[in-house]
């Protein structure tokens, strides 16, 4: 087989999918610094707390996928723009409970149609049965990737 004739190759899943990630949420995090002074990995936290507030900080992290570290550093800045506050559990010392702030109801609520309206741009080019497709592989990566290695 000559050298210049081209292969099939699958594609770099990886490679692929941390750029698409890069690119994503570097235009995310540019128009939510803009509109709401806040990062996309706040709102997957305001948006966590929209679903079930008073979450344990523990449980919050797990929900989010974040470390608790890196949780706190971003609800550190939340509580600054109080749209979440915390507070001690009534049943464990040791633990603390965050809650949503009606502002930052008003900002998932606000921000619910432009993150609608980036995911019909980005599922535009694709039909039902392709679109079903994606949902189903990415839901795959997330399943597999905590078996990977």
């Amino acid at each position: 087989m000559s050298k210049s004739r081209k292969t099939h190759r699958d594609p770099r899943v990886f490679f692929l999918l941390q750029q698409a990630n890069a690119s994503l949420f570097r235009v995310a995090d540019s128009l939510l610094r803009e509109r709401e002074g806040i990062l996309t990995a706040h709102q997957v936290i305001l948006f966590a707390l929209d679903a079930e507030d008073g979450l344990a900080m523990s449980d919050l992290a797990a929900r989010v996928g974040m470390s608790r570290t890196r949780l706190t550093n971003l609800l550190d800045t939340l509580e600054e723009k109080k749209f979440v506050h915390r507070a001690q559990s009534d049943t464990d010392g040791r633990v603390f409970n965050v809650f949503i702030e009606p502002s930052g109801s008003d900002l998932i609520a606000r921000s619910r149609a432009q993150v609608r309206e980036m995911n019909e741009q980005l599922l535009a080019p694709f039909d039902k049965t392709e679109r079903d497709t994606i949902g189903t592989f990415l839901s795959h990566v997330i399943k597999t990737s905590k078996s990977l290695g």
